[in-house]
């Protein structure tokens, strides 16, 4: 019979980091725009869909302290009040608004009108800070 003590010994642990940097954003909107530009390297996008991308984000995480069922989360975000705001804090066109809303779905960051679950942050508390750990493994032959 395995001991807890061993199991915890099998337990792979996770290397320490050979690099690391700080951001500082000022606010929780500098956050999501710092996370959208993380992703830039993973996912082509412009700097005005990164702001609308940012601002959904910010917007999920806020209704996401008082909805905790996430299919009225994605409703509630992808609601026509929501996009409005979005539109309004991007201070963009209803029709550039349209483009970026077809250039999101297209590049699969929406998908069946909800944000793709793999691109939004992991934030559980405000007090915490949010680390990302990104990992560059050497391909196998």
């Amino acid at each position: 019979m395995e001991t807890p003590d061993r199991d915890r010994a099998e337990v792979k642990k996770i290397p320490k980091p050979n690099n690391a940097f700080n951001i500082e954003p000022d606010e929780d909107k500098d956050f999501f725009k710092w996370w959208c530009i993380l992703l830039r390297a993973f996912i082509p996008l412009t700097n005005r869909e990164i702001e609308v991308m940012a601002s959904f984000l910010r917007r999920r995480w806020e209704l996401s302290k008082h909805i905790s069922d996430p299919q009225i989360l994605d409703t509630m975000l992808m609601s026509e009040d929501t996009k409005k705001k979005v539109q309004e804090e991007c201070d963009i066109t209803l029709q550039h608004f349209y483009v970026v809303m077809s250039n999101l779905r297209k590049n699969k960051i929406i998908v069946n009108n909800t944000i793709n679950p793999r691109l939004i942050p992991n934030v559980r508390n405000d007090d915490e800070d949010f680390l990302l750990m990104v990992r560059f493994r050497k391909r196998k032959e």
